[in-house]
């Protein structure tokens, strides 16, 4: 099931925007693909193809091509052979858009059908798992594959998707699948822990496989402070320690100090287990679902007992999508 809080830019009710978003029909989702309504959001272009992916499913003659290709590698294939009509078909939108305000706005569907473009061809493998993975859990898999357009795609300075090589590529789908056994035999959600860079350099955003994100390093802390004895709990409210807390939190896992100011600043006006979407929830719930693994085999079981309890009092808040 599609959780369409998901495609929400902010907290709130969207009664048109999920009604169109839950459309499931051969027509309406056609026409919403050659309409440019999933490409009106990086995140619907993800939903868009989930849509027509199962779609192309329903298709008699796919049974017989399962036998020599993937399903998702099919449709990747069958959606090339119509995206450069698209394609074709957004830019000659984008340039009467760029008449009729001249020139003042750019036509946001051609930007999205170009990034689209490099998601079928460049990195297919994105779109490959999220197809492979989205209907046992959306939720999870559109986290993953959100984490790896942002990494691969996007980059950053510090990390340009140039740096990826085959070699990481190929260790990914090694990790993933250990993913895939950890979720089966725990249930829970360890997709915050996947994400694929290279080495990490300075001031980098993102993280390594293995490695604790700047919110769960705080989330620890909080914990440690509950455990009863000396530690003390990290007040946001004193801005004025942030740049000494960076300069320590900087030694935890090698995030420059401006990053961990930036983050220290997100939670002046808001507590670490705060959330406004089911998807916000999850994320925060698998956060402490992997703050606990890592504890629990470790041994601190004080840890492990109050991220367990934590998790409990959020699972509550949890709606039936």
């Amino acid at each position: 099931m599609v959780d369409l809080t998901l495609f929400h830019n902010t907290p709130g009710n969207y009664p048109l925007f999920d009604r169109l978003n839950s459309r499931t029909g051969r027509f309406a989702c056609y026409f919403m693909e050659w309409t440019c309504w999933y490409n009106s959001r990086i995140t619907l272009r993800l939903l868009g193809h989930y849509r027509l992916f199962q779609l192309y499913k329903k298709d008699p003659d796919q049974a017989f091509r399962e036998k020599e290709i993937s399903m998702p590698r099919a449709y990747i294939l069958h959606y090339r052979s119509s995206h450069i009509v698209k394609y074709f078909i957004s830019r000659v939108m984008s340039f009467i858009y760029s008449i009729g305000t001249l020139g003042r706005h750019q036509y946001m569907p051609v930007e999205i059908e170009t990034f689209n473009g490099a998601l079928i061809n460049e990195h297919s493998h994105i779109l490959e798992t999220f197809l492979n993975h989205a209907d046992h859990d959306f939720t999870s898999a559109f986290h993953i594959a959100m984490e790896q357009i942002n990494a691969l795609i996007f980059g950053s300075p510090d990390c340009p998707p140039k740096t990826f090589s085959p070699t990481i590529l190929v260790q990914f789908r090694k990790d993933y699948h250990i993913y895939q056994q950890d979720f089966y035999s725990s249930n829970t959600y360890n997709h915050s822990e996947i994400n694929i860079q290279p080495t990490i350099k300075e001031g980098a955003k993102g993280k390594e496989k293995g490695i604790f994100s700047k919110k769960q390093i705080l989330i620890i802390l909080d914990l440690q402070a509950q455990t009863g004895g000396n530690f003390e709990k990290i007040d946001f409210s004193k801005t004025n320690r942030f740049e000494g807390l960076a300069a320590l939190l900087h030694a935890f896992n090698g995030k420059s100090e401006d990053s961990w100011i930036e983050e220290l600043n997100n939670y002046k006006t808001k507590g670490l287990y705060t959330f406004h979407s089911q998807g916000e929830l999850r994320q925060l719930i698998a956060d402490l679902t992997n703050i606990a693994a890592y504890y629990r085999k470790a041994g601190f079981r004080s840890i492990v007992t109050l991220a367990d309890k934590k998790i409990r009092e959020l699972e509550r808040y949890k709606k039936d999508t």
